[in-house]
């Protein structure tokens, strides 16, 4: 009898055990801090999960109710009051698979900071596992300690934000989501100290330019990284064939949120091509509406070759499934991820490859077609567009990731002006976008400009006066977002020599005021003699232009530029004048 009721405690633990394991649908939970029951003042004196960084004079987190991403209160880590050094701590694991997540404000023009410590610090010993710096205006930069470059990241300011860090003890890797957007991923226990542990989080403030919230702490347990779940655990593909994408589930993606905590969940396989040649990934006809993406790199290093949505049928009458085409080098592995933007059901997708393709003229960045000044038409957009997917580093503005393209390429001889014209030969609603830098990733592209519309006389794009270097090659995009695929337009590409005002001269004899601005906007000028052209315009992070003017055979005078419908933000005033050019950084309030 004892023997039977041994048996039955034991079974009653298992299922006990099997039913406390944490699961991507229910995580378990191992702290939570919603900031709520909790007076005003230092949390480090009314909670054990904060301390403050010991010796000197360092106060902890301030509860405040100033502001609140839920409830009435949130910790304020403010420079100007104190030097704040406060530290959430986790538990001190060295084992398991966790995410710790929390809720951030960072204001306009102010400047925030948190890191991980592998151990809790002494006044002599630091054991940093990474440091983040939002270093003002919503641009930050995550500094590890693997001897890798520092990762420029974006964040939004003056609204609340999440931040997550997936952290994987059992195979030592490290993941960060700063928005909607992974910032990088990393072997967890390198650092300052090299150690498999996390003990905390820590808010800091340099100096009283420092001032963000902090909301919402939470770190759970999630499930061991299983096949598939994670680019360090993709399946290997050896042959191009169909393959089964399972029903999307855990954490594995996070790529890009799109506003929400879709695409969170991911599935993962790899494939290395024998040869250099031209890859494709499709869904089409799975009756899943999908996304799928193509990387190439490392797992710790992951470069976008390419991305779709919506571009062919599911099967049931939706342009919803996906279709990429990447060109890749052979004996490189590349990584193809689908996940649940749409939806987390199961589909087939097919990976091809087309070994020894040479990419079609003007279809990839690649291969796009080289021209000098002159006009030209576009006769389909059929190509693998960069900016058309979501976003992705230094586009920071989605135009949804089905639209195709058509590329070309200029090189200047001189430095110089480049205009990109849509205004005279087209009758469509046309976008544009221009970059330099590699072509094999969407990460070495740099955004010098786009225009959707600008024409004034109709919906054609205008990029007027970009600045353009000698020998740097100019990749020039059209997409046919707004177009749709076959229809005929024409552009205009000019190109204007540098010429002799410098641009000392130019920036003697402009004033910009007032700064910060409202609704109206005045460029001064004077200069010692007449200057034959003044092209003045107000760009966007984007470089889209959002107002211009031009100004000929001008010496002296005062430029009023509306900024009515302009959101607030920080935006640059681009005012050329005879070849020279300078910027002025403009906010508006």
């Amino acid at each position: 009898m004892k023997n039977i009721y041994a048996i039955i405690s034991f079974l009653l633990l298992a299922a006990w055990n099997l039913s406390a394991q944490p699961t991507c649908d229910n995580p378990e939970l191992v702290l939570e801090d919603d900031i709520e029951n909790y007076a005003s003042g230092d949390v480090t004196l009314q909670s054990p999960n904060w301390e403050v960084w010991p010796g000197g004079d360092a106060t902890g987190g301030i509860v405040t109710d100033e502001l609140a991403n839920s409830g009435t209160n949130a910790i304020k880590i403010d420079g100007a009051v104190s030097t704040t050094d406060a530290l959430f701590l986790l538990g001190d694991q060295t084992s398991g698979h966790y995410i710790l997540r929390w809720e951030m404000y960072v204001p306009d023009s102010t400047k925030a900071y948190f890191s991980l410590l592998h151990e809790f610090p002494t006044e002599s010993s630091v054991s940093w596992g990474f440091e983040a710096y939002l270093t003002g205006e919503g641009a930050g930069r995550l500094e590890l300690y693997d001897g890798s470059d520092d990762v420029a990241f974006a964040y939004p300011t003056n609204v609340w934000f999440t931040v997550r860090l997936l952290l994987d003890l059992d195979n030592d890797e490290a993941r960060l989501l700063v928005g909607e957007r992974t910032v990088d991923a990393w072997q967890f226990s390198t650092g300052s100290t090299q150690l498999l542990q996390m003990n905390s989080i820590e808010f800091w403030v340099e100096d009283e330019s420092y001032l963000f919230y902090i909301d919402d702490l939470n770190l759970s347990e999630i499930p061991a990284a299983e096949e598939g779940q994670y680019c360090y655990t993709a399946v290997e593909i050896t042959t191009p064939d169909f393959y089964q994408v399972p029903e999307l589930s855990c954490f594995g993606a996070g790529y890009d949120l799109t506003g929400n905590a879709g695409a969170f969940a991911g599935y993962w396989f790899s494939y290395t091509p024998p040869e250099d040649g031209i890859l494709s990934i499709a869904s089409c006809g799975g009756q899943v509406d999908t996304r799928g993406w193509i990387f190439s790199g490392e797992c710790h290093d992951l470069k976008t070759v390419g991305v779709n949505d919506d571009r062919c049928d599911t099967g049931l009458g939706d342009d919803y499934a996906s279709y990429r085409e990447a060109v890749v080098t052979g004996g490189t592995t590349y990584y193809i991820l689908w996940d649940d933007v749409w939806e987390a059901d199961a589909t087939a997708f097919e990976l091809a490859f087309q070994p020894g393709a040479e990419p079609e003229p003007g279809k990839f960045c690649q291969s796009a077609t080289a021209i000098t000044p002159g006009s030209y038409e576009v006769l389909e957009m059929t190509g693998e567009a960069a900016v058309g997917g979501p976003n992705i580093n230094n586009t920071a503005s989605s135009i949804t990731s089905y639209a195709q393209s058509e590329w070309f390429a200029f090189t200047p001889e001189t430095d110089g002006f480049m205009t990109i014209s849509a205004c005279e030969l087209s009758a469509s609603d046309t976008h544009v976008f221009v970059y330099s830098g590699d072509c094999s990733s969407f990460e070495g592209l740099t955004l010098e400009g786009q225009d959707r519309s600008s024409c004034p006389q109709n919906d054609g794009s205008l990029l007027d006066s970009l600045f353009v270097t000698a020998g740097t090659t100019y990749y020039i995009e059209w997409v046919d977002r707004w177009t749709g695929g076959a229809e005929l337009f024409g552009w205009d590409l000019i190109f204007e020599e540098f010429t002799d005002v410098s641009e000392a001269q130019l920036d003697a004899g402009l004033q910009v005021f007032p700064n910060p601005a409202g609704e109206q906007l005045y460029v001064r000028y004077e200069f010692g003699e007449t200057v034959d052209d003044i092209n003045v315009q107000l760009m966007d992070a984007l470089g889209r232009s959002l107002r211009h003017a031009r100004l000929n055979a001008a010496q002296a005078g005062t430029l009023e530029m509306n900024l009515a419908n302009i959101p607030a933000g920080l935006y640059m005033l681009r005012v050329s004048a005879d070849g020279a050019m300078v910027t002025r950084p403009v906010v508006v309030r």
